[in-house]
This record gives C-alpha cells, structure tokens and sequence, in this order.
C-alpha cells in the first residue's frame, strides 16, 4: 500500500513538474543562434593555425625553403591521398554562419568580412586541389551530403565576385567586434578584399584577359582601396600567452618538430649570395660555429647525413612566443603583383621598378630588418630579364602560407625550384595534391566525375589556371 502511495506521489509530482516545463525553462532573451561577434575570433584563429601549419610544414618544403631531414615523402614527391587542406572546409562551415546570421541582422560588414574569409579560404581549397566542391558545399542541414564539384573556373568566377560584393557594401565609418584580424577596422578590411582580388585576377592571368579589371581596381584608389603600407597587412598575431600561441611555438610544439626541417640551398645561398641580413633574421648558422649550410631539395634520407652539419630555422622564432605570425597577404606580395602586371603591360598605372622597389623594401622592413643601401641599385635591382623579381617575390614570400608553390605553379619561376636527385616523380614537381581517401568512398559518384575531367588523380595535373 505505502508502495502504491508513493508511486502516486511520484506520478503527480512528475505531471505537476512537466506543466510548462518547456516554456518556463526558456530564455527568451537569449539568442537562438551565435552572433557573428561570436564566431569570428574561433574562425579567424583557426585559419591563422591552419595558415601557420600549411606554410612551415608543407608549403616551406613544396616551395623549397626548407627540407625534412625524416620522414621525407613530401620532398621527395612520393604523395598520397592528402587531407590537410580539404579540412579547411570544417572553417568554411563557420563562416557561413557568419554570412547567414549578418545577412538575417542586415549587418553588411560581417557579410562583407564572410565574404573575404570565404574567398581566401576556397581559394587555398581549389588552388591546391582544383575542383572541389563549393555552390553545394556545407549545406548538410538542406541534406545535400554529397556535393558536386565545381570547376575550378566557376569556382574563380564566384571568388572574384564574392570580393566586388565584399568591397562594395563595406561601410568604413563603423567598426565591428570580434574581429582579431584587423581590431574591427572596416578600411583595412576594404584593402585586403582589393589586394586579394588583385592576387586572384594575377593568378588566372595565363588564362583570362584580365587587364580592363586591373586597371579598373588600381586607378580608382577611392573605390577600391588597396594596402598602403605594412600596416595593412592581413597578418594575425599571436599574443604568446596561451592558447593564442602559434601551432610551431614553444609550449604547443617542440624544439624537434621545429628544426626537422632545414633550411635549404636555394634559401641559404640565394640570401649569401646577395648579402642578404634577412639571413641572420631567418636562419641560425651550423651549431658552434658561424658557418652557413643548406640543404639541398628533394635528397633520399641516406644522402641528406647527419642535422647536425646543416644551418637551422632561426629557433627565436621557436622560443619567442609573439615572434611566429600567420601572414595571409602582405603590401610586398601586392607591390610585386603589381610590378608583375606593369612588366606583363596588364596595366598602365606605375612602372614595374618602382613597385618592385617598393615590394622589396616593404619585405625588409616586414621582417624588421634594414635593408642595405645598395641592394636596389647594385645587388638586387630590376631587370625585366632577370628572375630578380621572381626570386626577390619568393624570398618576401617567405612563410605565407602555400602561396609560393602557388605563384610557381603560375610562373614557373623561379627556376631553381626543381625536383631533386631522390624524386619519386619522374623528375617533376607536383601541380596539385590527391583528394582525400574518405571524398573517395563517401562522395566517389562527384569525385569520380571531377577527376574523368581533370584526367585522374595525378598530382602531376595541372589545375585550370595553371598554365606555365
């Protein structure tokens, strides 16, 4: 009886506590979504990471400024199916949050900064891939689990006008929170839409008569704003208390898997050569001595010998916590396009000299390092047949991003990046990296139809724009 009571109890007490349980444990002053405030440091972080990791553990080797002393694969071109830029499709996913809550609060500078981070990302995406999904991409909820993929040219033709949309609703006069990148300032957001687009514009040139675009962007300065100095460059920096600490820093890294890679040949005679003092800022000379030795790209495990006779990364940037920076696009790199593009007479503003000096002096002041008084008169000055602008662009490239192999799958220059004695590829330098093996079982029916277009799965395959 006394069970039954009780059971009785229980049961009202139960029906009395669900009575308007819903509603009265509802916040309604609560948000039903993240605000993009809310989602823009994760994102911003994550591909400052995802920048950091790409440039010193694949782009340092695949551009040749650095070579694995183990577990070398990657340097000697015996590639796979490689996951690390398809998992920046895991950001892509929260900056279309952000794009879908600014569009539903009408706030056009989250928009306008979805945009740009958007772009930048899909391009790392599709430049290193080449087709890849993108119009059915992170639409999971809309129960599209297998997207198609785009080709590459459609996937530029978006791009480019994702950055026109960017630059033309951004309202410089307010600024916005959240934003680590460039402290809420919409400007500098407005130069880094510009000066990407023109790096993309650059980048189909081979293949897209691009000058009437180019021209438009540089001669109208007011409406489209470019980077003026180093100090609009889309540079993230870390704080050096953690975990705002750099993924190759001391305290996330080790001193070990900093200096497995060696500063190559290529990096440490190109700097000598020219008495370059960018070479005491990048790279510590052999231990107990003052000697400098690089390594040359692409050798088997037995030829490369012992770390220990190679000079090493500059490992102050290992310690110093504040001194490892993602940098996604620099005045330098922009000021090198240009002189590109006035040395190519795609525009007619400048001369290709005076952007190449000031690119060159732009990289020495980045590094803050003093440029010597006769670098850009008798060791290093332009000459439109030379490489010097290539070389002196590979050298300011230096640890951004991926984007020299980028620029060398473009170019073709410079020309002493080649496949070394202990390639696995025929002697060739890859153009693009395989799919990942999940995207060929779960999604094989698209992926089967990019590759039957692209002409398989060869990392020896040109992507689109590719045309050198």
């Amino acid at each position: 009886m006394k069970k039954l009571i009780i059971l009785l109890l229980l049961c009202g007490l139960s029906i009395s506590c669900t009575d308007g349980f819903e509603e009265i444990n509802t916040n309604k002053n609560q948000p039903t979504a993240s605000q993009p405030k809310q989602l823009l440091p994760n994102i911003i972080f994550n591909l400052a990471n995802s920048n950091v990791n790409n440039s010193f553990n694949f782009g340092d080797i695949v551009a040749q400024y650095g070579g694995n002393y183990e577990y070398n694969e990657l340097d000697v071109y015996n590639w796979g199916a490689d996951d690390r830029f398809w998992g920046m499709y895991k950001w892509l996913n929260d900056i279309y949050d952000i794009k879908k809550q600014a569009i539903a609060l009408n706030d056009k500078n989250y928009e306008a900064i979805s945009l740009v981070l958007e772009t930048y990302t899909m391009s790392v995406i599709t430049d290193s891939y080449g087709a890849a999904p993108y119009l059915e991409a992170s639409k999971g909820e809309e129960g599209i689990l297998k997207p198609k993929y785009d080709s590459q040219e459609a996937i530029y033709t978006q791009l480019l006008l994702n950055l026109d949309n960017a630059n033309a609703i951004i309202d410089t006069k307010t600024k916005v929170e959240g934003d680590l990148l460039f402290g809420g300032d919409m400007l500098k957001w407005k130069k880094f839409a510009n000066s990407l687009h023109l790096r993309l514009l650059m980048r189909i040139s081979n293949k897209v008569n691009v000058s009437t675009k180019l021209n438009e962007i540089i001669s109208k300065p007011a409406q489209y704003p470019l980077f003026a100095s180093n100090a609009d460059n889309a540079t993230y920096f870390y704080s050096g208390s953690y975990p705002n600490i750099s993924p190759m820093s001391d305290g996330i890294n080790r001193l070990y898997g900093y200096n497995i890679v060696i500063p190559t040949t290529n990096l440490v005679n190109t700097l000598i050569a020219n008495n370059d003092p960018r070479l005491d800022e990048w790279i510590d000379p052999i231990v107990g001595t003052t000697n400098q030795l690089g390594l040359q790209p692409g050798l088997t495990l037995d030829q490369i010998g012992e770390p220990k006779k190679y000079s090493r990364r500059a490992e102050d940037y290992f310690y110093t916590k504040t001194k490892i920076t993602a940098i996604f696009m620099t005045y330098s790199e922009l000021n090198f396009l240009l002189a590109e593009a006035s040395q190519r007479n795609l525009i007619t503003t400048g001369s290709a000299q005076a952007y190449y000096n000031t690119a060159v002096e732009a990289s020495f002041k980045q590094w803050n390092v003093l440029i010597p008084t006769d670098y850009l008169t008798t060791t290093a000055p332009y000459n439109a047949t030379t490489e010097v602008l290539y070389t002196q662009k590979w050298l300011a490239l230096y640890h951004t991003g991926v984007e020299s192999w980028f620029d060398w799958k473009r170019t073709g220059k410079p020309s002493f990046i080649k496949a070394g004695s202990g390639a696995k590829n025929n002697g060739k330098v890859p153009r693009r990296i395989m799919y990942p093996s999940v995207e060929q079982s779960v999604n094989a029916e698209n992926n089967n139809d990019a590759l039957q277009k692209m002409g398989g799965d060869d990392i020896n395959a040109k992507v689109w724009w590719d045309n050198f």
